[in-house]
């Protein structure tokens, strides 16, 4: 047991999960009082959201499809005016992180009660962390009223989700599980979650390349995506999501495939300072590195390894890493100027950690 003093913060979130818990969706909304819902939902849940609406009957009053990643500032504007203008009392999200994201920049906007249905291994609904882009600049912030009232896992919504998409957004949760275990909040209630996800998904994720229909191997996955939310929602996020951010926000960059290849560059440049932490988080990876074992995954699973092939400039290394290193993250290892760039300059060739 630890002698170390923590601050562990746990937020309330109820949690539906099972095989057809969309179906509940109802339910919770009336448990909550909420009878006037804005639909959000991806452009690829398209048919899912369809019977959705159904199941809402009643309760729906507007439906948006337009998501973008990242969350466009213009698009929350436009998504809460039409929102005031039909009288909602309540939001939806049905999709990955962009729905998610939007929907939680409604919350935030006009305190509304959040229902998120994830169709994928992100976990970023169990966050109060929410991010909204204005002219190449992502801001992000931690507010309760983005967190979701209730999160609605239903394993069925992940099967026909594009071999990449399981394989970026696992490798997104994994991102929220190992940064938990070495930003500013974690603590011994924490970490356990962690590294239970990050286990989990790095054994379940190639098997769900190679069959797409196991039943055990999608709720296993969904399960660990939401452990790792919880995780990083109780220790904050640092040095990984920021760069993410900042990438994404500058550059369009895609969101869970930029996790996948910054992030063993982030491992690798902490492991030297976290002592037996680096040999837990190497076990839960399954590889004799952590950040080692984190980049031949992303080779398994047929991510891109290379920031420049997601788009980052080459221009993007100094200007990334002078931003950061002039107001750096709470993190293990000192953020300097020249560290930051040899990291941003092997993540963006692709290099291998080693």
């Amino acid at each position: 047991m630890t002698t170390t003093p923590f601050v562990h913060e746990g937020l309330p979130v109820r949690v539906v999960f099972g095989a057809g818990s969309r179906h509940r969706v109802g339910e919770e909304l009336d448990r909550l009082g909420l009878s006037q819902v804005v639909l959000i939902a991806s452009g690829s849940s398209r048919a899912e959201a369809d019977a959705l609406v159904t199941a809402l009957d009643h309760r729906l009053t507007w439906r948006v499809d337009g998501v973008r990643q990242h969350v466009p500032a213009e698009l929350a504007a436009r998504v809460a005016e039409d929102a005031a203008r039909v009288a909602a009392d309540g939001v939806v999200t049905l999709g990955g992180g962009s729905a998610t994201g939007l929907g939680k920049a409604l919350a935030r906007e006009t305190g509304m009660p959040l229902v998120a249905v994830p169709t994928t291994y992100a976990g970023s609904e169990m966050t109060p962390i929410w991010g909204i882009t204005s002219e190449g600049r992502k801001t992000t912030g931690r507010d309760v009223r983005v967190l979701p009232k209730t999160v609605v896992y239903d394993p069925d919504l992940t099967y026909t989700l594009p071999p990449s998409t399981t394989a970026a957004s696992g490798m997104n949760a994994v991102a929220h599980s190992l940064e938990a275990l070495w930003s500013a909040g974690a603590s011994p209630l924490s970490a356990p979650l962690a590294l239970e996800g990050a286990r989990v998904l790095c054994e379940a994720l190639p098997g769900l390349l190679a069959d797409p229909t196991n039943a055990r191997g999608r709720s296993r996955a969904l399960v660990a995506a939401c452990q790792a939310g919880m995780a990083l929602a109780s220790a904050g996020p640092g040095l990984h999501h920021r760069l993410c951010h900042l990438l994404g926000g500058r550059y369009d960059m895609p969101h869970a495939q930029t996790h996948a290849a910054l992030l063993p560059h982030v491992v690798a440049f902490n492991e030297p300072v976290l002592g037996p932490l680096s040999a837990r988080m190497a076990v839960a990876v399954g590889a004799g590195r952590a950040s080692t074992g984190l980049y031949d995954l992303c080779v398994r699973l047929g991510l891109p390894t290379a920031l420049s092939e997601l788009g980052m400039p080459a221009a993007g290394v100094e200007e990334v890493a002078a931003e950061v290193a002039a107001d750096p993250p709470a993190n293990p290892r000192d953020v300097e100027a020249d560290c930051l760039r040899a990291l941003l300059r092997a993540a963006w060739a692709g290099d291998h950690p080693a």
